[in-house]
């Protein structure tokens, strides 16, 4: 009976089924990119050899220096709240001692 009912709802699931496969790519897709600190580095060698050269002045260098740190930053955040989800944790992020203690 539920082999029949399985074969007859096919045609609702398979949608919904890709759909949220679809969904899950996206998702992945747009963690992937926000979480990638890569071009950020790269930019950061970058205004470094730009400086030694001379393309830009020492004021410009620690302004835009300053906005790829903060990007560095929140993509660290990020990635940090990632991983607090993926582990289910609820505290506020402080250090935790198992003592054995009041269970």
């Amino acid at each position: 009976m539920f082999l029949l009912d399985d074969i007859l709802m096919i045609p609702i699931k398979l949608p919904i089924a890709g759909f949220n496969w679809v969904m899950k790519q996206i998702q992945t897709m747009a963690n992937e990119e926000l979480l990638n600190d890569q071009p950020w580095k790269e930019r950061l060698i970058e205004l470094q050899m730009m400086l030694e050269v001379g393309d830009i002045s020492e004021e410009d260098y620690v302004v835009q220096e300053a906005q790829v740190f903060a990007m560095l930053r929140e993509i660290r955040a990020r990635k940090e709240e990632l991983a607090r989800q993926q582990r289910g944790d609820d505290d506020d992020g402080g250090i935790g001692i198992y003592t054995g203690y009041g269970q």
